[in-house]
């Protein structure tokens, strides 16, 4: 770890004290060397103080610095003259300079690369609602951002930690009527951003690294007619100050929206989708009980998009088609219901990094436009890759993670299959994208950027829990070694096939199940002729007739929009399905 130099009187300085004169008479040469060197002054917005933790961060470049500032380096004009400790020639990014002021007070000093964030507000910071503040950000380039936000704090479990994440909101003034999109950091157009604090990330690397990995080799299946779409967040590094005081490295990311993967707009139907897994239930297909559209939680879920009208009906189906469908019906019917190629690459990413908290909690799905797959979408990428939520090692890497759609999809050995698209897909990756070495250097870069930068030792210093563990990256390398290994054995065994012994012989095809205009019902021989007939929730008849034909077509444009069940009956049969109409 790099330590600051212990603190000396300085050329130019004036000493107010006992102390300050005892300084000046043993460091005279230092003082005669350097006597009429001026101080370098720096840009307001360029640089940063914490008066109370002694601690200023300065990002203009080191590089342009020594070229404008020719003399030997004695001082430095902030918001008052501060002299160094040492005289040297030239800046360094991460080294911990020791400076006093005028009054004979010492403060930490550092150079970095990283952009800055300032955020001041009166208002206390709360879960809700966001409070009006003052958004300040700086690159060393010299480029700035000064703006209006709302800000309030982000996540669950996470706001019990000292360091809190934050959600911010550009606005157009103080009140809040009118959002403002900004781009920043060479990120997306939008109003709306996080600034994740990663506290439970050992080296600060993980979400940014993930999140990195997994764009790297996938991108949405719609790419051709959404250029713009992005299945996944971008995240950059900053160090936020906050109402004067340092916080430490933040993640300043992009938020997972239909923005951000051009989901079709809502136009007085359900065209594009989007759910968050927030819990356990449905997300893992484990449950899939009723729903309540003047809710939006479902069992796990949570509605995102559109936010026009809350309408669970098609993924109720989609998890009804998941958890109940006949393995012909399931195997037969998936690609349709789900993007094949998606699924794929998340079960990769999900078993790479060992995502043990996104089964189905902390994931996205999605679907462009009606009539579309579903797809998943990643988030809340901490606790991957060796590490639990709470960023705990965990050195397991023998297992493999999945859900109950994955534990079907997995059982499909056709030709074109899922196992089979697994395996090819895999070993594919694995000759370029998902080697070692290539995982291993993407974590490094960002170690490295914040390490160069003294990012650790600030972090240390602001928080007093956290602690660097500085053989963290090579306990990284060896579970990926491992993790690798173990997959490549894992994603080529043979693919074993589901037992369909004691499975139903399903006579009745009920499609689409959600419907809304139509509703298609196939009888096998045997059951012709059967009674139909619908109930509505509280269970009243809405439609009875006797069908003769093996296929019929029930117009649904004069059922309300809701849950109903139907009831196809025979001599010899008898069944009951629920049935979803929606809009």
């Amino acid at each position: 770890m790099v330590t600051g130099k212990q603190q000396i009187s300085l050329p130019g300085y004036r000493p107010k004290n006992a102390r300050g004169l005892l300084l000046f008479v043993l460091f005279w040469p230092l003082f005669f060397f350097a006597r009429g060197n001026d101080p370098f002054t720096v840009k307001e917005h360029l640089y940063q103080i914490d008066h109370v933790r002694k601690l200023i961060v300065i990002n203009q470049k080191s590089g342009q610095i020594d070229a404008q500032w020719t003399k030997p380096r004695t001082s430095l004009m902030l918001d008052e003259q501060y002299y160094f400790a040492q005289v040297f020639n030239t800046i360094e990014n991460g080294i911990a300079y020791k400076v006093v002021n005028s009054d004979d007070i010492s403060y930490t000093l550092y150079f970095t690369q990283l952009p800055l964030v300032h955020i001041s507000t009166s208002y206390e910071i709360v879960d809700e609602p966001r409070v009006p503040a003052e958004f300040l950000l700086s690159e060393s380039s010299g480029n700035t951002l000064h703006a209006n936000i709302g800000i309030e704090y982000r996540g669950g479990w996470i706001q019990s930690y000292p360091k809190k994440s934050f959600r911010i909101e550009f606005w157009e003034d103080k009140s809040g009527r009118t959002t403002k999109d900004v781009s920043m950091l060479g990120m997306r157009n939008d109003d709306d951003w996080n600034l994740q604090a990663m506290y439970n990330e050992p080296l600060r690397i993980r979400s940014k690294t993930s999140n990195e990995l997994w764009k790297l080799f996938h991108t949405v299946y719609y790419h051709n007619q959404e250029s713009d779409a992005v299945n996944g967040i971008e995240m950059k590094y900053v160090e936020l100050f906050l109402n004067g005081r340092y916080y430490g490295v933040y993640a300043l990311s992009e938020r997972v929206d239909r923005k951000q993967l051009q989901l079709k707009k809502y136009n007085d139907k359900m065209r594009g989708e989007l759910y968050k897994g927030v819990s356990w239930g449905a997300p893992t297909f484990s449950s899939l009980p009723d729903f309540n559209n003047q809710d939006i939680y479902w069992e796990g879920f949570e509605f995102k998009y559109p936010e026009e009208v809350t309408d669970w009906i098609n993924l109720y189906g989609f998890v009804d088609f998941v958890m109940n469908a006949t393995n012909h019906y399931f195997f037969q019917t998936y690609p349709v219901m789900f993007e094949k190629n998606n699924a794929v690459d998340y079960f990769i990413f999900l078993n790479l990094s060992r995502a043990t908290d996104n089964t189905g909690k902390n994931i996205y799905v999605a679907r462009y436009d009606q009539g579309e797959p579903y797809f998943y979408v990643p988030w809340d990428l901490d606790g991957v890759f060796g590490t639990m939520w709470r960023g705990d090692k965990e050195n397991k890497t023998d297992d493999i993670l999945s859900n109950r759609l994955y534990d079907r999809l997995i059982s499909d050995c056709s030709e074109n299959g899922f196992h089979r698209e697994l395996t090819n897909r895999w070993n594919n990756l694995r000759k370029n994208q998902l080697t070692h070495q290539t995982i291993i250097d993407l974590f490094k870069k960002n170690f490295h950027y914040l390490s160069e930068n003294g990012i650790y030792e600030r972090e240390e210093n602001a928080w007093d829990q956290y602690k660097t563990d500085e053989e963290h990256m090579e306990y990284l390398s060896e579970w990926l070694n491992a993790r690798l290994s173990f997959l490549d054995e894992a994603f080529n065994k043979p693919c074993v096939p589901h037992d369909n012994s004691g499975e139903e012989d399903e006579r009745i095809t009920i499609y689409p199940n959600p419907a809304t205009d139509y509703l298609q019902v196939e009888i096998k021989t045997g059951v012709i002729p059967f009674e139909l007939k619908i109930f509505n929730h509280l269970g009243q008849i809405v439609f009875a007739e006797t069908w003769r034909d093996k296929l019929q077509t029930l117009n649904l444009s004069t059922f309300q929009p809701g849950m109903y069940y139907i009831r196809i009956q025979s001599p010899n049969f008898n069944k009951t399905k629920k049935l979803m109409i929606g809009k």
